[in-house]
């Protein structure tokens, strides 16, 4: 009893101080390391979100998407008419026309909006 009383005082010798010294510095150590742990719990991304990002980004992606998106319209219009072939080809029709106006007003925006940029550039330039 009388050495742990020493040992406890710091009145050992080296020895029994570095028996001593460990298990302290094992609990601070344990105490610190539970204080920095304590973050955020960190959530998985599943894993198709990089398999799909990965897809968008290569240069496959906008004819397979054309083609499925063909293939889709195509079906549904053949759902559509029942296989009455009058029908398919006139909804087919209006169908093209739709896209076509639709791509030559997003055409002649994006045209304007390149122009005006590039535009103001010039201006600046010249005076």
């Amino acid at each position: 009893m009388a050495n742990t009383s020493r040992s406890r005082s710091g009145n050992t010798s080296s020895g029994s101080r570095r028996k001593s010294s460990p298990p302290k510095s094992a609990r601070s150590t344990s105490s610190r390391g539970t204080s920095r742990k304590t973050a955020a719990p960190v959530q998985a991304e599943p894993e198709s979100a990089p398999l799909l990002s990965k897809f968008a980004s290569s240069k496959a992606a906008m004819p397979l998407i054309f083609i499925a998106a063909v293939l889709l319209i195509t079906g549904i219009d053949l759902l559509i008419s029942w296989n009455k072939y009058e029908m398919f080809f006139k909804i087919l029709g209006v169908e093209i026309l739709v896209a076509v106006v639709v791509w030559v007003i997003l055409t002649l925006v994006f045209s304007g909006r390149t122009k005006k940029d590039t535009g103001s550039g010039s201006e600046e330039d010249e005076v």
